[in-house]
């Protein structure tokens, strides 16, 4: 791969994730989780960042844009909700959707840091020193984001993914990121 093609990979899948984000939000929205909702919100708004950042970095370092690859959309939220409203959501919907929400949650980030992996030792192997440097800063966010996910993952398992339990901690998740929104380097 040349290091154009390695950008351009790189670029397509932050923008995949951006929009599988937006989707989550919206997903645990729907659910009545506001608390995951905004922690989505926060993944969306700080991989956008991020996205903005490999940009600029790539034109000032390489004097060119990132030619863009179509994205196919990750269709987070399944079809048949479309035709359904929030209230109309049964107890045992809402907990599987949950659990498979998490799940996709810990796959994409585990999948994207095994990528961003494989990228940095392309630009490697190019000696592209610098440029895996840049890279790396992005395998250490995603390995920190799954780290979370998987730790969120774990203790809604550790409950069985109760309803109650989980309901009673949206507040709490809710506050913690808007904090962190207002924190972002916009």
């Amino acid at each position: 791969m040349t290091v154009e093609e390695i950008f351009s990979q790189v670029s397509k899948h932050m923008i995949e994730g951006i929009m599988i984000h937006a989707q989550m939000a919206d997903y645990y929205n729907f659910l009545g989780l506001k608390g995951y909702s905004k922690c989505h919100e926060y993944h969306f708004m700080s991989e956008n960042c991020n996205f903005r950042k490999l940009s600029w970095y790539y034109l000032k370092h390489f004097n060119k844009l990132i030619p863009e690859l179509p994205n196919d959309n990750p269709n987070v939220i399944p079809t048949a909700w479309l035709k359904y409203q929030r209230q109309e959501v049964d107890a045992n919907t809402r907990k599987t959707a949950i659990q498979n929400g998490i799940e996709r949650w810990v796959n994409w980030e585990h999948n994207t840091k095994v990528f961003y992996q494989n990228m940095c030792k392309e630009l490697t192997n190019l000696n592209e020193m610098a440029a895996a440097a840049e890279l790396k800063k992005y395998i250490i966010d995603v390995d920190d984001e799954l780290a979370h996910a998987q730790q969120k993952h774990l203790e809604n398992k550790i409950i069985d993914f109760d309803i109650f339990e989980i309901m009673s901690k949206q507040d709490e998740i809710y506050k913690k990121y808007c904090k962190k929104i207002k924190e972002l380097e916009l």
